[in-house]
């Protein structure tokens, strides 16, 4: 019970803190804070959820006639 009160309490402070931060007028929307801070804070998280998707995807794009070919390289 401990662990999901902490966890609920640090998703929603990271939440209002993007939201404080992109200075919006209206009423807050939480789904598109969350959004931001996941896309701002942990990018990382994003491009590898996005490479995951690409990989299961591969099928049905070859059978499409796409053929999606991914490399790294280090920055």
């Amino acid at each position: 019970m401990y662990r999901w009160l902490i966890l609920s309490l640090t998703a929603y402070l990271i939440a209002h803190w993007t939201y404080l931060h992109i200075k919006s007028a209206s009423p807050p929307d939480w789904g598109e804070a969350a959004q931001i801070a996941l896309e701002s804070i942990f990018s990382q998280i994003v491009v590898y959820l996005l490479l995951l998707k690409i990989e299961r995807l591969t099928p049905l794009a070859r059978s499409c006639g796409f053929d999606i070919h991914i490399s790294r390289c280090k920055m």
